[in-house]
């Protein structure tokens, strides 16, 4: 269960971490594990924010070789060179420890690039950029890299239902890595960094930070509790973790000085679609009119489409898909395959999300290279003051370790130092339990009692979207709902009323979020 509030009244941590998604819980859970006395709280659930709306693909590095005009740009400026093999190779790196450490939160698909006679790079110069990964990543993970003549493509799921296959050179196919599913990796963090000692809280809002004898105080409210009671902690040094949020937490801090904008919130949508059974495990990544990417990827037996890149200026805590984001994805990748034939009723369930992506006034849509950039805001005015932006959570340990480096040059531990455990956290074997949903016999009813019970859940969506991901994988009947919110209400305390309420909310938060479906649907 979460720490009562109250007992954290004047309360002295080393570490404040401000931002419950993969970032702030991966650098609590490094801090913990370097000794480091740690608070992290997050204004709504773990996990709930652009961490939730990820792409969900953990890059093997071979699209960070990939130029952006012709193949003569890196020539031009070695400098994007030398970032795109740093970055190609950080990324390669993640991906084998990832798959190594936590192979129950990785799936492997196979990837599929179309190289057109007018694309930016031949298909030779992508065969280079494969023999260039491995040497400069000494990657483990096979890559499978394989080109197909534009002929072969023609008889390849998804592939043959490219557009233009007269001006088509070649298909370019490899070994990539998704996430399944970003939530759970996000609180296996949580709960990893409580393990070793850390103070962890969700629902839990900062109202207020200011700077105050060398240390900063922090007022929390729990959003939870009706009468909102508040506390103060405080501590020397302080994370903003808190993604598209991070210019408004830095704008409200006191008694320091005024960090300049830091992120720019780009929109990115996706949906989900049924697409033929030879299909499965297949993706395929292309370019749409406005020259940004697009992909039609796997996920489970059915397929997501996205993303939009749509500079948001909207609500922050209100983010959803419209019709006219899903309208665009339909158009584009029906341009891009235009035998997929896809259409509005094909679409099961979209999402929205908000990618803080890192300020640079020169590009209207942020600076897509270096991801995950730490940026220290002493020099700004905000002392012992860490942000991270573009985070990518592909990149989430390696950031989290950049900013125990960083911490550790400010402040020394005040305990001692633990091994972190990277490893995917189960729910406990229940045999006796049904499944809550029959087409999905992996989640239990004796789950969510679990999860209400250990996992800092507090909402129904906290339970069948973030604990279970089960929301993400079906369509879940209204008896199934009832039944995780009767299951929930007894280990969370709620009368009937509060089970309806739970109930009425979910099904909004679909309807709102996910967008109403047409069928039941299960991946």
């Amino acid at each position: 269960m979460r720490t009562p509030l109250a007992e954290l009244q004047n309360a002295s941590f080393d570490v404040i971490v401000v931002g419950g998604g993969i970032s702030g819980a991966s650098s609590a859970q490094h801090l913990a594990a370097a000794g480091y006395r740690v608070l992290l709280v997050e204004k709504d659930d773990f996990a709930s924010a652009a961490t939730s709306r990820s792409g969900r693909v953990l890059h093997c590095g071979l699209r960070y070789l990939a130029p952006a005009y012709s193949p003569w740009e890196f020539l031009r400026h070695p400098g994007k060179l030398f970032t795109a093999i740093r970055v190609a190779r950080k990324s390669s790196l993640a991906s084998d420890e990832f798959v190594a450490t936590t192979p129950e939160r990785a799936r492997r698909m196979t990837l599929s690039i179309p190289v057109y006679r007018d694309s930016p790079f031949p298909g030779w110069q992508v065969g280079l950029g494969a023999a260039l990964l491995k040497l400069v990543a000494g990657r483990r993970l096979p890559l499978a890299f394989r080109r197909r003549s534009a002929a072969v493509a023609q008889t390849m799921p998804l592939a043959k239902w490219l557009r233009a296959p007269e001006k088509l050179e070649s298909v370019v196919s490899f070994d990539d890595y998704q996430f399944d599913w970003p939530e759970r990796i996000c609180l296996d963090c949580v709960l990893d960094a409580e393990r070793m000692g850390a103070i962890v809280r969700n629902y839990t809002s900062a109202v207020t930070i200011e700077r105050v004898n060398d240390r900063w105080t922090v007022t929390l409210r729990d959003e939870l509790v009706r009468e909102k009671a508040t506390v103060t902690v405080s501590a020397p040094v302080l994370l903003n973790m808190a993604g598209a949020w991070i210019d408004k937490v830095n704008g409200g801090m006191r008694g320091a000085g005024r960090a300049p904008r830091k992120v720019v919130g780009v929109k990115g949508v996706h949906f989900l679609v049924r697409l033929p059974p030879e299909c499965a495990g297949q993706g395929l990544a292309g370019i749409n009119r406005e020259n940004e990417g697009i992909a039609c990827l796997p996920w489970g037996d059915l397929h997501f489409v996205g993303p939009t890149e749509t500079v948001y200026e909207g609500d922050i805590d209100d983010v959803r898909p419209l019709e006219e984001d899903i309208s665009f994805l339909l158009d584009e990748i029906n341009y891009l395959l235009p035998g997929i034939r896809l259409e509005r009723k094909d679409v099961l369930q979209s999402w929205a999300g908000i990618r803080p992506i890192t300020y640079d006034p020169a590009l209207p849509k942020g600076r897509r290279m270096p991801f995950s950039v730490l940026q220290d805001l002493e020099p700004e005015g905000l002392p012992n003051v860490l942000t991270i932006t573009w985070a990518a959570i592909m990149f989430h340990r390696d950031a989290a370790r950049e900013v125990v480096a960083a911490v550790v040059g400010k402040l020394k531990p005040s305990g001692s130092e633990k091994r972190p455990d990277y490893s995917a956290r189960s729910f406990p074997e229940n045999q006796n339990s049904p499944p809550l949903v029959i087409s999905h016999p992996e989640v239990k009813v004796a789950d969510i009692a679990y999860a209400a019970r250990h996992e800092k859940a507090q909402t129904l969506v906290d339970l069948l979207f973030r604990r279970t991901g089960l929301g993400w994988r079906a369509s879940i009947p209204r008896e199934a709902v009832r039944t995780a919110a009767e299951t929930a209400g007894r280990e969370l305390g709620w009368d009937a009323a509060t089970t309806e309420i739970e109930i009425a909310k979910f099904h909004a938060y679909v309807a709102n979020y996910h967008g109403e479906p047409v069928t039941e649907w299960n991946a």
